[in-house]
């Protein structure tokens, strides 16, 4: 049986087992689509397989190896011999891969040069060189390499070959085992117990090729190219004929059950199909709506609920994890969407080309133009009469394609209702206020006079207080009359943060915001606001309101964030259109946001999938360029020559555009403003411990790793160790030194000592004998003198004799001769002579005595100096030219003069004196 009578049989079956003749096909918004070309990860146009591991890390299996993404760098690993990677599997830390003669694993895969590890290396003959295009990882741990030909088992320690029972193409895990189809044969279930067993009923498949096998509770679901077959207990039969008739000629190639049950699944020509069973409606992307190319060749789903597409021509993303479907392609009216409303059976999208209707209950995705609204559409409103549309050119009363002018006031920019009532609403225009009041005859409008400023946005701040901004800039607050058909007062509100501003209303609190930031209206007063429901708020950032207490949106230039309350509940990756970014309401859950570029349908809800790890890696500047630092359990250390660090990082967000923080603790503890950039450079960082921190603007998600710069080779503690050592030995040495130098100056010391000791000697000698020579030569000049004048007392004497005998008379004038003995033996000088001498000889005696005694007569002198050289009563009586009486008699005095008591020894007072 040949793949052509797979129609026929498809009915056949379909009509033997009663199986559903139709399922409709309803109207259903399109994820949006991010794609990546051969431009952006560097490899060829064709993918054959993804996979992601534990960390969310994604691997796709190209020609130019496998391909690493960690959301913002691609990098390849390429297999020995560079094969075409056909196949991919990732568990327990590891990613295995296989191509044409090829096939093993790589550990730890995300790390900057993982290692390869080759389970083919060891093969002999033909089986070296089978080609592996799928790998299926067994529940028992069991790792499935697989050819057309042939099964390689791998247990973790040895690789074993088994046979197919026939010609097969993609086998399925399940559990411990496989689902394996064989051409011509069946589809066999095999595991290690059992072997080989076929499904009964599938033999009837008969030729045809399974290209894809889904697990299901009641049995398998089985792609073949132009259809899909349900088999459970030994029935096959048709699954889903809409479906299968939609896919006849697509030529399917794989199918995917994704985790919200919806199935996958991609064909060769028209793109990926997904199918809700729960429905039974399908939408679909191709090219028309944002794929790159049409022919899928394999299918992934991410743990953030996104689908990947490995296409013939690029790799494609398509965002349906958060809940976000897109119309931005073709199949969306013209033009930019600034209004939207489902009514009657219909749903209506004003853009700023006029105003289109598709009606729900019609075939397909046409939309057509409401006849006459060509032009900007503002607002529309559902009314009792109808529904309201206002426009660039007034504002129409719209009933099915009808549209009737009901006020020429151009520029219907918001309405707002009286009193809660829908049957009267103040209408903002480019010139200023009308009332609209509503009743079965149709609507009736009311120019509000001595107002005429473009007004763009209305508010309530009180009973009849009605709060209106500017079209540009400023405010004004107006009190309307009870009837609200004129103005009693106007207040004009200014502030510079007033500049196409908009209103957003939360129960009874006013906000105004704009670009320039927020302000809360309280009491007639604008204040600023940085926080909301608990939420710090930066410029650029709006709040809109949800439909149920609490819900909110925070709206940044790149991103919505939802809350319920101060709690964050999920973050979409959408840009709304600034500075008038508006969320409508929509149908169930439902929200529209209206985008930069099109709309999107939004149902919010808590995202599961925030535990993503962000990559964080550390290199080094060497020589040859930046290395790795290893990534260990404990503090790298990093040595001071390699100081000039850079870190790279990146969140696997996929599906949005993420931006980042980062600070070195140690370093500057300033975080970096937000930016785009995945890297940062550190130069020349001194010796420390540091801790580098990335943050991402994606629930908190953070990244932090934490190492040591070593001080350089001469501050290490080797290096002051050896510089003690050395201080010591210099001190040492030093020491050492100054001991020599100590003995060598005692020694010199020493010998000057003796020198200058000898010299003293010498110069005391010589000063001894100077004196001695002076004292002997004045004693011989005294003597001299002393003799001169003894001869000339004895030539005196003899000349007196002389004279005698020459007289008369013979006498001797003996008067004469005594008067010149006296003259001659009272000599003061000879007494001058003597003191001199015997201060002398007895350091200045006579002076000390004088000075402690001064009442001391000359002789009392004379007789303490003779007494002090020890001489006797009778010996100095001669010197004194008295008796030895007089000598006691002037002892006597000189005892009294001195103090002394009868039994104190004058001599011995004198000695010690």
């Amino acid at each position: 049986m040949s793949p052509r009578t797979s129609i026929p049989l498809l009915f056949l079956l379909l009509l033997l087992t009663g199986g559903e003749l139709f399922a409709q096909q309803t109207f259903t918004a399109t994820p949006r689509v991010q794609s990546f070309s051969t431009l952006d990860y560097s490899g060829e146009g064709q993918n054959w397989d993804i996979a992601q591991d534990e960390n969310g890390l994604l691997y796709v299996a190209n020609a130019a190896g496998v391909l690493r993404f960690d959301g913002a760098r691609w990098a390849a690993l390429p297999l020995p011999g560079q094969p075409t990677v056909r196949a991919l599997a990732t568990t327990n830390n590891r990613l295995f891969a296989g191509g044409y003669g090829e096939f093993g694993y790589f550990d730890n895969p995300g790390a900057e040069d993982p290692i390869w590890t080759s389970l083919s290396a060891n093969l002999n003959g033909p089986a070296r060189q089978e080609e592996i295009w799928n790998i299926e990882v067994l529940t028992d741990g069991t790792v499935v390499f697989q050819s057309f030909g042939s099964f390689f088992l791998y247990d973790g320690s040895s690789v074993e070959q088994l046979a197919p029972p026939g010609v097969m193409l993609f086998a399925e895990a399940d559990g411990e085992a496989l689902i394996v189809p064989v051409t011509g044969r069946g589809v066999f279930r095999w595991s290690r117990a059992g072997g080989y067993r076929l499904l009964p009923g599938t033999e009837a498949l008969g030729e045809r090729e399974v290209v894809g096998i889904t697990i299901q509770d009641d049995g398998l679901l089985l792609a073949v190219e132009d259809g899909i077959f349900a088999w459970g207990n030994g029935v096959l039969r048709p699954w889903k004929f809409a479906l299968n008739q939609a896919l006849v000629g697509r030529e399917i190639n794989h199918i995917l059950r994704l985790k919200d049950g919806t199935l996958a699944i991609g064909t060769i020509t028209s793109g990926v199909y997904f199918f809700d069973e729960r429905t039974d409606s399908w939408s679909t992307q191709t090219e028309a709506t944002g794929l790159a190319n049409n022919t899928v060749l394999s299918l992934f789903e991410s743990k953030a609920g996104n689908v990947w597409l490995g296409l013939d021509r690029g790799l494609d993303l398509v965002v349906r994890s958060a809940a976000v479907s897109f119309r931005t392609g073709n199949d969306r009216p013209p033009g930019a969407l600034y209004a939207a409303l489902r009514y009657a059976g219909a749903t209506y999208l004003g853009t700023n080309q006029g105003l289109f209707r598709q009606d729900s209950s019609a075939a397909g995705l046409t939309y057509e133009m409401v006849p006459g609204t060509s032009g900007q559409v503002w607002e529309l409103r559902a009314t009792p009469a109808g529904l309201l549309c206002g426009h660039n050119e007034g504002t129409f009363l719209v009933e099915g394609v009808k549209a009737t002018l009901v006020s020429d006031r151009s520029g219907g920019w918001q309405t707002v209702e009286v009193d809660e009532a829908s049957d009267r609403l103040l209408q903002a225009t480019y010139t200023g206020l009308q009332l609209l009041e509503i009743s079965d005859d149709g609507v009736a409008h009311l120019v509000i006079p001595g107002f005429s400023a473009p007004i763009r946005y209305l508010g309530w701040a009180g009973r009849r207080k009605l709060l209106a901004l500017h079209g540009s800039r400023g405010g004004f607050v107006l009190q309307l009359s009870e009837d609200c058909r004129r103005i009693t007062a106007i207040d004009t509100l200014k502030n510079p943060r007033l500049i196409k501003a908009s209103i957003a209303v939360f129960n009874d609190t006013l906000l105004l915001q704009s670009q320039e930031g927020l302000l809360r209206y309280v009491d007639g007063q604008l204040l600023p606001i940085d926080n909301f429901r608990g939420v710090s708020l930066l410029p650029g950032q709006y709040c809109l309101p949800g439909r149920h207490p609490g819900e909110w949106f925070l709206c940044s230039p790149d991103r919505i964030s939802v809350y319920q309350g101060r709690e964050q509940i999920a973050e979409l990756p959408l840009r709304m259109r600034f500075p008038f970014p508006v969320i409508l309401p929509w149908e169930n859950e439902d929200y529209l946001f209206l985008l930069e570029e099109g709309y999107a349908s939004v149902r919010p809800r808590t995202e599961g999938t925030r535990e993503v790890a962000m990559t964080l890696r550390t290199a080094y500047r060497a020589d040859v360029g930046w290395r790795a630092v290893l990534e260990t359990t404990t503090i790298p250390k990093i040595a001071y020559a390699n100081n000039d660090l850079r870190f790279t990082y990146a969140l696997p967000a996929f599906d949005r555009e993420v931006r980042y923080r980062s600070r070195l603790v140690g370093y500057a503890g300033d975080w970096s403003a937000w930016s785009a950039l995945v890297k940062r450079e550190f130069t020349n960082l001194p010796e420390g411990d540091y801790r580098f921190e990335v943050a991402a603007n994606w629930f908190g998600s953070r990244a932090e790793v934490q190492f040591q710069v070593l001080p350089p080779w001469y501050r290490s503690r080797l290096a002051y160790l050896a510089y003690a050592l050395l201080l010591i030995g210099l001190f040492w040495w030093l020491y050492w030194l100054h001991l020599r130098r100590l003995v060598r100056q005692a020694r010199h010391l020493e010998v000057v000592r003796r020198r200058e000791l000898q010299r003293e000697r010498t110069l005391a000698r010589n000063r001894e004998l100077r004196e001695d020579i002076k004292r002997k030569s004045k004693e011989l000049a005294n003597t001299t003198l002393t003799l001169a004048k003894k001869n000339e007392l004895l030539l005196a004497l003899k000349e007196e004799l002389d004279k005698g005998r020459k007289r008369s008379d013979g006498q001797i004038d003996l008067r004469k001769a005594e008067r010149l003995i006296e003259r001659n033996l009272d000599n003061e000088a000879d007494w001058a002579i003597f003191e001199s001498h015997f201060n002398e000889v007895h350091e200045a005696f006579l002076k000390r005595l004088r000075e402690q005694h001064p009442g001391l007569t000359t002789g009392e002198l004379k007789l303490a100096a003779y007494l002090r050289m020890d001489l006797s009563s009778k010996e100095i009586a001669p010197l004194l030219h008295i008796s030895l009486r007089g000598v006691e008699n002037k002892r006597y005095r000189l005892r009294k003069k001195l103090g002394l008591g009868s039994g104190d020894d004058l001599n011995r007072y004198l000695l010690v004196f």
